[in-house]
C-alpha cells in the first residue's frame, strides 16, 4: 500500500538527457514513474475534483520554474522523489508556548476576577450588609426564603450584565479578527501576536481603575470593546495556531500533535492562574489580581520581541488589497474548484462551532452557577475547581493525545471527546454537591482533545484565517447565548443550560460520524496520513 507522500511526491527526469515526456515544467505537473505513484498530473481534471484546495495550491506552487532552488533531493541523473526544503528557523521559535502561557494565563485570570467582581458588585446593592467577601450569608439554600428571590435576581441580573460584555467585546473582534486574519499573507505572522496582548492590556487597565474608582457598570464596556477592536482571544489563538501550521509540515500527524501542545500550555496556563487566583482573590479582593493580570500581559509582549517570523517576505503575496485577500479567504465556501472537499470543510466547521459554543458558554455561565446555591462557593473554592479541571484536562485529556493517535484516526478522538463531554455537561446539570462537579470534570478531561483535533482536520483543508474569523463568532454567540439561557431557566431549574450543552456535544459526535464516514469516500487514504 502507498503512503500519502509517495503518491504525492516530486520527480525530475535527467537533466543531461532530453526531457521526459512526464518531467515538471509550468505547464504540466511531473509524475513519477515508479512503482506506487499517481498516473495522473496536477492538470487532470479528475484527479484535481479528488484534492483539497490547499493539496492543489501547493503541487501548482511546486511547479513554478525557480523550483529548483526550494527543492532538495539525492540525486538530479535519474528519476528521484525530491521534497521541499524546511526553511530553518532559530530556537526561539518555541517561545511561542510561553507567549501562549502567559496570554492565556493573563485572560483567564482577568475574566475570573471579573466574573467574581461583577457578582460582588451586584450582591452589594441587594445585599448592602455583606462586608466580607467570602461571606456565605448572602447565598441562600432555603427556597421558601424570602431572601431566596433576592439572590436569584443577583444570578439574574450578573448574568445580563456578562452578556452585555461578551456582546461588546465579540462584535468588534468579529471583524477585527477577519481583517487581521487576511492581513497575515500580506504583513507576516508577528503582528498577529501584538495586537491582542494590547487588547488585553487596554481592557486590564480599565477594569483595574474601575475597580479601584468603583465605576459604574456600564463604563467597564468601553474597555471590551477596545479589546474586541484589537481582536480579542480569538486572534491570539489564530496567532498560535497558524504560527504552529508554518512550522510543521501539512502531511502526517506532526501537526495535530503541535496543535495539541499549544492547547497544553493554554491549559497549563489556566491551572496555575485559577489555584493561585483563587486564594489571591480571596485574601486582597479583586484589585490587584486584575493589576497582576496586566502584567502578565505586558511580559508576554516582551516575548513577542524575540520571537522569529514564520512568513518571512519571499513568502508573502504582497500583491492585492486586504480586501481582495478576505474575499479570497472566503471564496473556499462557494467556488466550485473545491467541491471535492468543501462538505468536509462545512461539516467540520459545524462540529467545531457547536463545542466551540458549548465550551465559551461553560466557562462563561460556571461561575455563577457555582457561587450560587446549593453549591455558594468562596473564590478560594472557585480556584480549586478551576485548577483541578484545567490539571485533569492536561494531564488526562491531552498526555492522551501521542497514544490514542498511535492506534486510531484523528476524527475517532474528537468523537470520543465529544461522548465525554456530553457526560460531562449532563452530570454538572444535575449536580446537588461539590463531588458531582469534580466526577464531571474527571469523566469530561478527554473532552478537551475535540477543539485542537478538529482544527487540525481543517487547517489541512484550508487555511486558519477562516476558522479564526467562525471562531469569534461562536465565541461571542456561545457566552451570550449561555448566559442568556441560564438568566431565563434559573428561576426554575438551574442546571438547565448546561442540558443544553450535553445535546450540542451530542450533535457534534453526529456530524463528526458523518465526516467520517464521507472523507473515506472521498479520500480512501485518509487525509492526515
Amino acid at each position: 500500500m502507498t503512503s500519502y507522500s509517495d503518491r504525492h511526491s516530486l520527480s525530475f527526469s535527467n537533466r543531461s538527457g532530453p526531457p521526459r515526456r512526464h518531467s515538471l515544467t509550468p505547464h504540466s505537473y511531473g509524475v513519477t514513474v515508479r512503482h506506487g505513484s499517481l498516473s495522473c498530473g496536477i492538470n487532470d481534471d479528475d484527479y484535481r475534483n479528488t484534492l483539497p484546495q490547499s493539496v492543489i495550491e501547493r503541487k501548482m506552487s511546486a511547479a513554478q520554474p525557480d523550483y529548483g532552488a526550494n527543492l532538495e533531493g539525492s540525486s538530479i541523473n535519474d528519476e528521484v522523489y525530491l521534497i521541499h526544503k524546511q526553511p530553518h528557523m532559530s530556537a526561539r521559535k518555541w517561545l511561542v508556548a510561553p507567549y501562549c502561557f502567559l496570554s492565556m494565563a493573563a485572560y483567564i485570570s482577568s475574566s475570573a476576577a471579573f466574573t467574581q467582581y461583577l457578582y460582588r458588585r451586584v450582591q452589594e446593592q441587594l445585599f448592602p450588609n455583606v462586608n466580607q467577601i467570602n461571606e456565605t450569608v448572602g447565598c441562600f439554600v432555603n427556597t421558601s426564603d424570602p431572601n431566596f428571590e433576592m439572590q436569584t435576581r443577583v444570578q439574574q441580573e450578573a448574568a445580563v450584565w456578562s452578556m452585555y460584555y461578551n456582546l461588546a467585546v465579540g462584535i468588534p473582534a468579529l471583524f477585527a479578527c477577519i481583517f487581521l486574519g487576511s492581513s497575515s499573507d500580506k504583513f507576516g505572522r508577528k503582528f498577529l501576536f501584538v495586537f491582542p496582548c494590547l487588547g488585553v492590556m487596554i481592557r486590564t487597565g480599565v477594569c483595574v481603575a474601575g475597580i479601584y474608582f468603583k465605576f459604574n457598570l456600564k463604563y467597564f464596556i468601553i474597555g471590551f470593546f477596545i479589546e474586541g477592536l484589537l481582536g480579542y482571544i480569538p486572534t491570539m489563538l489564530l496567532a498560535c495556531f497558524t504560527y504552529i501550521a508554518d512550522i510543521t509540515p501539512q502531511i502526517g500527524k506532526k501537526r495535530s500533535l503541535g496543535i495539541t501542545l499549544i492547547e497544553l500550555f493554554n491549559g497549563v496556563g489556566g491551572t496555575v492562574v485559577s489555584f493561585v487566583f483563587g486564594y489571591f482573590i480571596q485574601d486582597t479582593g479583586f484589585f490587584y489580581p486584575m493589576l497582576t493580570s496586566g502584567i502578565l500581559v505586558v511580559i508576554a509582549l516582551v516575548l513577542i520581541c524575540f520571537l522569529p517570523e514564520s512568513f518571512p517576505p519571499d513568502k508573502r503575496n504582497p500583491e492585492g488589497s486586504v480586501l481582495d485577500k478576505i474575499f479570497t479567504s472566503f471564496k473556499f465556501f462557494f467556488s466550485s474548484a473545491d467541491a471535492g472537499s468543501r462538505w468536509m470543510y462545512n461539516i467540520l466547521i459545524l462540529a467545531f462551532s457547536i463545542t466551540v459554543l458549548s465550551g465559551f458558554g461553560t466557562d462563561s455561565v460556571e461561575p455563577l452557577y457555582q457561587l450560587n446555591a446549593p453549591f455558594c462557593w468562596s473564590p478560594e473554592k472557585l480556584g480549586y475547581y478551576g485548577a483541578a479541571k484545567y490539571l485533569l484536562q492536561n494531564v488526562v485529556g491531552m498526555g492522551l493525545i501521542k497514544l490514542m493517535q498511535a492506534v486510531m484516526a484523528d476524527e475517532s478522538i474528537a468523537m470520543i471527546g465529544c461522548v465525554t463531554y456530553a457526560a460531562n455537561y449532563a452530570i454538572e446539570g444535575l449536580a446537588q454537591n461539590d463531588l458531582y462537579l469534580y466526577i464531571g470534570a474527571i469523566i469530561g478531561a478527554p473532552g478537551i482533545l475535540t477543539v485542537p483535533i478538529i482544527r487540525s482536520l481543517m487547517s489541512k483543508l484550508t487555511s486558519t484565517e477562516k476558522q479564526a474569523a467562525v471562531e469569534t463568532i461562536i465565541n461571542m454567540g456561545g457566552t451570550a447565548a449561555g448566559n442568556e439561557i441560564y438568566s431565563a431557566t434559573i428561576s426554575y431549574y438551574r442546571g438547565f443550560v448546561f442540558f443544553i450543552f450535553a445535546g450540542a456535544s451530542i450533535v457534534c459526535l453526529i456530524c463528526l460520524g458523518i465526516y467520517r464516514v464521507g472523507s473515506r469516500r472521498t479520500f480512501p487514504t485518509p487525509i492526515d496520513v
